[in-house]
């Protein structure tokens, strides 16, 4: 395994990913998302929750204005650092863990996981994806639940486009290259970023293990999960091959 310093997710989140994904974050969206992850993981008054992979913290603090008590993980401390400044502006209390995910360092504490905006399948293979889940399962509360925000494998195979771009509110243009290989189900995502002066520079982008839903069920049952619900968007649709999403909310057998 490469060593941290050298991997995608190190280099990747240190500047570019709110660059060119900043655009899709917007507290609307936020909000939504957080409504939606509350009803289906059906959470209690004052319920203690951990934002797996929190990036800057903005679904953290919608969870903290309603009065749970949440914990946001993340692997890079400056987006930490943001998650608290946010915090402390909203006047919400927040803890944050700088961790990595493999390794949440907690107990039976937890009474629901959210894991949002695919960042699951990041890791070098299955195997360390598996330790993730592992991981998760130590953390939560018996009878805990997940919830895993994923891309749906189906609608991507389907939906493949190789080459895209935007533009940034500063001119920037973003042009993304993809590359999806169907043998290892994983697909690397590249970037080009070109300023408005016209410097440009390569982005080393990002790269994810899509999973179908009946290997995530499988991996799932392996930490002593099962599946309890699936659905294809934020708006609570049943998932399907045609949905962009796959939202699974699973739950401790315990």
């Amino acid at each position: 395994m490469a060593s941290q310093d050298s991997t995608w997710y190190v280099d990747f989140f240190r500047t570019d990913y709110l660059n060119v994904y900043g655009h899709l974050f917007t507290a609307e969206r936020a909000e939504k998302e957080v409504a939606f992850a509350e009803k289906v993981l059906q959470l209690k008054a004052g319920a203690c929750l951990l934002d797996l992979c929190c990036g800057q913290g903005r679904h953290c603090l919608p969870f903290a204005m309603r009065g749970y008590q949440v914990t946001g993980l993340d692997l890079n401390p400056s987006y930490l650092e943001l998650a608290r400044r946010a915090a402390k502006a909203g006047n919400v209390k927040l803890e944050t863990v700088a961790a990595d995910m493999r390794q949440i360092p907690f107990q039976s504490h937890f009474d629901a996981i959210v894991n949002m905006y695919s960042s699951f399948g990041y890791l070098e293979s299955e195997a360390e994806d598996l330790k993730v889940l592992e991981s998760v399962a130590r953390a939560l509360k018996p009878g805990g639940r997940l919830l895993s925000d994923m891309l749906n494998r189906e609608w991507a195979v389907a939906n493949y486009i190789q080459n895209d771009w935007h533009s940034g509110a500063d001119g920037t243009l973003y042009v993304e290259r993809r590359e999806l290989d169907l043998a290892s189900s994983r697909m690397h995502v590249s970037f080009s970023i070109i300023a408005p002066g016209g410097g440009r520079r390569d982005s080393i982008g990002h790269h994810i293990r899509l999973y179908t839903l009946t290997e995530m069920a499988r991996l799932l049952e392996r930490v002593g999960m099962s599946v309890s619900s699936v659905f294809g968007g934020f708006d609570g649709e049943s998932y399907a091959i045609d949905t962009r999403r796959m939202i699974i909310v699973a739950q401790d057998g315990a």
